[in-house]
């Protein structure tokens, strides 16, 4: 026949252990919720940055617009000159 299971079981845990256990517990705890908060600080830099690249891209966006804009009145300008020099040498008949 199968032996009956002692009911009475003795456990025993030195204090020393116990210590150690909740001290290995406090630092685990404490290194995830560094880690966590650290997490939580890249995040939000990361989220500054991309609103700043962003904006600095909308920025260079309208500049570059804006120098288009400029470069296509110079090019309008230089053609009219252009054009009166050729009159002028006789190259050209005026329009």
């Amino acid at each position: 026949m199968a032996k009956a299971i002692n009911d009475s079981l003795n456990l025993t845990i030195s204090i020393s252990f116990l210590v150690k256990i909740i001290l290995a517990v406090g630092l685990f705890a404490g290194g995830f919720y560094s880690i966590q908060m650290r997490i939580s600080d890249l995040e939000r830099t990361v989220a500054e940055l991309h609103t700043e690249v962003t904006v600095l891209n909308q920025k260079m966006s309208a500049i570059e617009k804006e120098h288009v804009a400029e470069l296509e009145h110079h090019a309008k300008e230089l053609e009219e000159e252009n054009k009166s020099l050729m009159q002028k040498l006789g190259l050209k008949k005026p329009e």
